[in-house]
């Protein structure tokens, strides 16, 4: 039944990249398809998406477009669910017509968009999902991913850790995949530092809002750092319940995948904890350079709140520059002649700083980020905590090297 399937949707690619081929006009617009998540408790991740990919369509077409001809991004609802998913990417690449799709949320849901666009032979830079599978066991020539993955993420955060004077650690996290692997790695890449020894942990369901027994749970065990993959609502949950029972007075906590400007804004001063480090692909005061600069201020004039760009927001927007640059490369927007363009392709005046698809496993080698909490304002706004002792690691540094 998969080959019928695999069979079926690469016919229907050919059909319509023919038909686009005779059909497109040489100045009709580049379309860009944003798969990502707009209904549900997670949309948040996915209005700050648009605003960031729509922000860096806005600027390459005022300045003339690409080869001549303008951007326009066409979104679908992923919902965080694969088969919505995957019918959202068939519909972005065989009706829509865009030349690339973007986007994703959740392991699973690239899990299954991957094999996907192999068969109907289009790019796709994913944005949010850290899978290690999508750039490894199941990488194709038609995936690239411009966020972190597990390998960086973790390796950065092992780092952090080995300077926060912890000894016994554990951790708190979603009960699947990420949650698990997430653990795996951290462990992995710590002990490389030394002599640490490790709890079982506790995972949860991602349905979960009673988070004062956990809690509880976390401040009485006898670790003295807690390593927190959770995120999202469960994330804001966790925190509040600790803040209010002070859980973190005599423990070192670490949250690599926290640092997201939504989940701050959420959490204000009131909830949040201090002296908590964050870890995140993309954290806006970490960058001192003229395009984070305009960036941060253009992102903020978007609308009324004025709230500073997360990594959601910078992740499409960056996706769309490095687009912009394959085609140029390229010559056109021709799927296959992009995909071939963004091997090895590196972008250098983006906001965080120079980034490369690497050409091995089409995994973005850039610089990430991670700080503490210590209750002053962030930069450009007084509306969240800021963070300190920032720290960046070079993508080279924190990225093992391709077997």
């Amino acid at each position: 039944m998969q080959d019928l399937r695999t069979i079926f949707f690469v016919a229907l690619g050919v059909i319509f990249q023919l038909s686009a081929v005779f059909a497109a006009e040489p100045d009709a617009p580049i379309r860009i398809g944003l798969a990502h998540v707009f209904s549900g408790g997670m949309a948040k991740f996915g209005n700050v998406a648009r605003q960031g990919a729509q922000l860096a369509v806005t600027e390459i077409n005022q300045g003339g477009g690409v080869l001549g001809r303008p951007l326009e991004l066409v979104d679908a609802d992923t919902a965080v669910n694969p088969d919505v998913a995957e019918k959202a990417v068939q519909k972005l690449v065989m009706q829509d017509q865009v030349s690339v799709v973007m986007g994703i949320v959740s392991s699973a849901v690239a899990k299954r968009v991957a094999p996907l666009v192999n068969s109907l032979k289009c790019p796709l830079i994913v944005t949010h999902a850290m899978a290690q599978e999508i750039t490894t066991t199941i990488r194709n020539p038609w995936v690239f991913r411009i966020t972190w993955n597990l390998d960086q993420c973790y390796k950065a955060s092992a780092l952090v850790a080995k300077e926060m004077g912890a000894t016994r650690w554990t951790t708190v996290g979603p009960d699947y995949g990420f949650g698990q692997d997430s653990w795996q790695y951290f462990k992995r890449y710590l002990s490389e530092f030394g002599d640490y020894s490790f709890d079982a942990g506790v995972f949860l369901p991602v349905s979960t809002t009673d988070w004062k027994p956990v809690v509880e749970k976390l401040r009485d065990s006898r670790a003295d750092g807690i390593m927190v993959s959770l995120w999202g609502d469960n994330l804001r949950g966790f925190l509040k319940a600790a803040q209010a029972i002070e859980a973190f007075k005599d423990k070192k906590v670490l949250c690599p995948v926290g640092g997201s400007v939504e989940e701050f804004v959420a959490l204000r001063f009131l909830y949040m904890p201090q002296g908590v480090w964050f870890g995140s692909p993309y954290w806006y005061e970490a960058y001192d350079n003229a395009s984070n600069k305009t960036f941060i201020e253009r992102y903020q004039a978007l609308g009324d709140a004025r709230i500073p760009p997360s990594y959601a927001a910078y992740n499409t927007y960056a996706a769309v520059r490095m687009f912009k640059a394959a085609v140029e490369k390229a010559g056109g927007p021709g799927r296959e002649a992009v995909a071939r363009a963004l091997e090895g392709l590196t972008v250098a005046d983006l906001p965080a700083g120079p980034t490369t698809f690497r050409k091995e496993d089409h995994q973005a080698i850039f610089t990430v980020s991670f700080g503490k909490t210590s209750g002053r304002a962030a930069a450009n706004t007084s509306r969240i905590q800021g963070l300190v002792s920032i720290r960046r690691f070079d993508g080279a540094l924190i990225t093992p090297r391709v077997e």
